[in-house]
């Protein structure tokens, strides 16, 4: 799969303002701060270096990374730790204010996917060359472009030697598409140097063309994960004869049927119903939209929406309606040897994510009724709650209109993610903390 970030060069304040300029706005005294067109190729040059530096998870290498950013920070007289498991290390530095707080953290990660099906990429995965106005590479968009971004903001704050009012911490972390390791180790082992009131981090999501508009996601929340294992206990048996035997692989089937077809509570968050509001409009006209809206948001209406939204976007349309219910996925199973041997324990594994209102037990109970009257062992393999913050803050009103300012005639959306980052280290981490994460740099180059 193509791996790609696009560069405008007609616009020199995008690339950087896109992560700085919003959070200056609110922390500093300063209105506006202009970048050239050097400060682009510089932020550029230093993106490509860390594409081709391979920190491909397994096994991560992300200290070099972390020492190629360190380099950078210290050349520019910014005090940079390089801290974590050898080998596994974290980048993390901070310019302070007049004030220690607020404290706002940048978080990005330095690891990167395998690089798979090479032969049919247009480019080398860690070559991060450059054609026509687009760099490629693996780790080009998720996350080594936020690292770039992030890292150049306080680079160029720093040295315009803007006076902020609170203090911009920064945060390169190892192991985001394993674990969360890095993460986990520096809010575990040093909490202090990362904590902080606000916390911008790899979020959002593309942009979204609906009707005639473009929609930018500023992602508020993620929901929770419970994966779960199942374990069926039937009778072994040879295969020439069936019926003296209890096929534990039929048992899990029919659970897993059960499972697919569960029907869960449909739970409509307030980010949510804004985006299918908006989402409706755009595609059927404000009439016909804001009609459907008024009669059918709610519990019982909200698939013949979503149903009438697929019919112009179905990814879309999925996506919302993931977003309104726990979803079950049973993905994984395993059993049986031998073609004439009948097996007499089958495992299987289940992904269910969670509403924010919604815990462990919720995912249990929804499993031991699929699974009744079923020999099946039900235990927890992974458990994450669900996090969420408010989008009525001057927090989240500031990246929306930094958005919307440099993206004319677009619009900047709440969003609930259906996947999972290393954010739910820092939710945990302070309690009663905003958390809010926003790709708007990203988005405004891509």
């Amino acid at each position: 799969m193509l791996a790609r970030v696009p560069i405008f060069r007609t616009t020199a304040r995008t690339l950087i303002v896109g992560a700085c300029a919003p959070y200056v706005a609110r922390i500093s005294l300063v209105d506006k701060i202009e970048f050239s067109s050097a400060d682009l190729d510089e932020t550029v040059r230093l993106f490509q270096e860390l594409i081709r530096i391979d920190t491909t998870n397994p096994p991560g290498n992300e200290g070099r990374a972390a020492e190629y950013l360190k380099a950078r920070f210290d050349s520019n007289g910014i005090d940079c730790d390089v801290l974590g498991e050898p080998s596994r290390e974290n980048v993390i530095t901070k310019i302070r204010g007049q004030k220690q707080r607020p404290r706002l953290l940048f978080e990005s990660h330095t690891d990167v996917v395998p690089a798979v099906g090479v032969g049919v990429w247009n480019h080398p995965p860690f070559s991060a060359e450059i054609e026509d106005e687009w760099i490629y590479g693996r780790g080009a968009w998720d996350d080594k472009f936020d690292v770039a971004v992030q890292a150049m903001s306080l680079i160029l704050l720093k040295r315009r030697n803007v006076k902020l009012c609170g203090t911009l911490l920064y945060a390169a972390v190892a192991d985001e598409e394993g674990s969360g390791s890095g993460a986990a180790w520096l809010t575990k082992k040093v909490p202090d140097k990362v904590a902080a009131e606000y916390v911008v981090g790899e979020g959002g999501a593309p942009p979204t063309q609906v009707g005639g508009q473009k929609i930018y996601w500023i992602t508020t929340g993620e929901k929770g994960l419970a994966w779960l294992k199942l374990t069926a206990k039937g009778k072994a048996g040879h295969g020439s004869v069936p019926t003296l035997a209890n096929n534990a692989n039929l048992m899990m089937a029919k659970a897993f049927i059960n499972l697919s077809n569960l029907k869960t509570k449909v739970t409509i968050t307030d980010e949510v119903a804004r985006a299918i509001r908006i989402v409706a409009i755009a595609f059927l006209g404000e009439n016909e939209g804001s009609e459907i809206i008024n009669s059918q948001l709610n519990e019982l209406g909200i698939d013949k929406i979503l149903d009438r939204i697929a019919s112009n976007d179905k990814e879309l349309a999925e996506e919302l309606r993931a977003l309104t219910r726990m979803t079950i996925s049973p993905n994984v199973i395993v059993g049986g040897t031998e073609t004439n041997v009948i097996p007499g324990t089958c495992e299987g594994k289940v992904d269910i994510r969670l509403m924010p209102d919604q815990n462990r037990d919720c995912a249990t109970k929804a499993v031991i009724e699929c699974i009744r009257g079923l020999d099946i062992d039900l235990g927890v393999i992974d458990y994450t709650e669900a996090s969420l913050s408010p989008s009525n803050t001057d927090f989240y009103d500031a990246i929306e209109t930094i958005t919307e300012e440099l993206a004319p005639a677009c619009s900047a959306l709440p969003r609930l993610s259906t996947g999972m980052s290393d954010s739910r280290f820092l939710e945990s981490s302070w309690i009663d903390r905003l958390w809010v994460r926003a790709d708007v740099a990203g988005h405004y180059v891509g």
